[in-house]
């Protein structure tokens, strides 16, 4: 960036915190999580890579506070649209859960990475912050489906979006194979390879939900 100036003032560096996470997302999303290296990601936003050091520790630290923002919004659509079900609709309460996962899909392909991809080559501080972080707002959507499954505990219904998490981390990688593998899994051979996340997720949910009972 040319005639860059160092930003001193909080307000400064929030902002060049948001321009570099902006540019992180766009790269992101147009080639996933190989084209949003630390380079790429500081061109994009204009930055030079040495400037980038100056707001965050590494690229996985950038990813990692992109994934921050994306939960967050994740728990804010899961708390109101849970709200929104009948008490004790297991159905209702499944489909709302799997929509509101696959309208994020950011949010599901940062998930699928977080322990093998983010929480590397950052320090230990950052991934405690996170997992602090993400521990409040799993208290969120675990109140809001305790209040709709009055019958399940809430260390119940903590273990069902746990497990509903971990689902999306290992069924979103497979649902969204490289192209190579889209050909082969159209093969008819291999059609009972495919994952539908819209079915299969729902499906997953719908046991979990019902095992609380």
């Amino acid at each position: 960036m040319t005639g860059f100036q160092r930003a001193r003032q909080p307000e400064q560096i929030n902002l060049r915190r948001e321009q570099l996470l902006a540019a992180a997302a766009e790269l992101f999303d147009a080639e996933g999580p190989s084209g949003a290296g630390l380079n790429a990601i500081a061109a994009k936003a204009g930055f030079t890579k040495s400037n980038v050091y100056r707001y965050f520790e590494s690229r996985e630290q950038v990813l990692l506070e992109l994934f921050r923002s994306e939960f967050s919004g994740l728990v804010e659509t899961l708390e109101e649209a849970i709200a929104d079900c009948p008490v004790g609709d297991i159905t209702a309460l499944a489909d709302t859960i799997t929509q509101a996962f696959l309208a994020r899909p950011r949010c599901c392909e940062l998930i699928s990475i977080l322990a093998s991809t983010l929480e590397q080559n950052v320090s230990e501080a950052t991934i405690a912050d996170t997992k602090t972080h993400m521990g409040r707002q799993n208290a969120r959507v675990v109140a809001a489906l305790s209040d709709r499954l009055p019958t399940a505990s809430p260390a119940d219904c903590g273990w069902v979006i746990a497990m509903i998490g971990s689902l999306v981390a290992g069924m979103w990688p497979a649902a969204h194979p490289p192209a190579a593998g889209i050909a082969v899994l159209a093969r008819p051979e291999f059609a009972h390879m495919r994952i539908d996340l819209a079915r299969d997720l729902r499906r997953a949910a719908i046991a979990l939900l019902r095992s609380t009972a």
